[in-house]
């Protein structure tokens, strides 16, 4: 955990605005629009109308917690990184409509069921995925900056004790970010 920790660490630093670059940035936090975690976000422009994005999600099943987000993911914890990019059809960058892909790689802590020691019950795999996301940025005065997004995506999982050999999940995206831009 803590490799991956430090990974995540090198590449935010990575993506964050140094001297030789004059284009825009965007840090914030998003929520996606369903139950199960939350990201901290980086945008920065490249081009006129192109930026890269950087995402750091952390995210957990709230059916252990409260009954009705239960799901059939055997997932309880899933710390993932997703690296994206970002071209703006209407607008400048960080304010305007868009549509890009984002690559999905997660660590997730799954609880397999099996077994009746408890370290034989859990298990980390590794999933991988894309989605492909349109929204749109408001930049309000100051820097303040909303964004929200709506897409789909698929994340492949690799085969767990007491489940399918291999799972893919196409599933909707959708979030809702809210940040500051410079």
């Amino acid at each position: 955990m803590d490799g991956l920790l430090g990974v995540m660490t090198a590449l935010v630093m990575t993506a964050a605005p140094g001297d030789s670059w004059d284009g825009r940035t965007y840090v914030g936090v998003a929520v996606p629009l369903a139950p199960g975690g939350f990201a901290v976000e980086a945008e920065q422009e490249r081009d006129d109308g192109f930026s890269v994005t950087l995402g750091l999600r952390v995210g957990f099943d709230l059916g252990t917690l409260i009954p009705v987000f239960e799901d059939a993911d055997p997932a309880y914890l899933r710390v993932g990184i997703e690296p994206g990019a970002r071209f703006y059809l209407k607008g400048p960058v960080l304010d305007g409509l868009w549509v890009g892909p984002r690559l999905e790689l997660v660590h997730a802590w799954v609880d397999t069921g099996v077994g009746a020691r408890p370290e034989l019950r859990s298990q980390t795999v590794w999933q991988v995925g894309g989605a492909v996301l349109s929204g749109y940025s408001f930049r309000f005065r100051e820097g303040f900056t909303v964004q929200g997004a709506l897409g789909l995506g698929a994340l492949y999982r690799p085969p767990l004790p007491g489940f399918s050999p291999w799972t893919v999940t196409v599933a909707p995206r959708a979030q809702l970010s809210i940040g500051w831009s410079l």
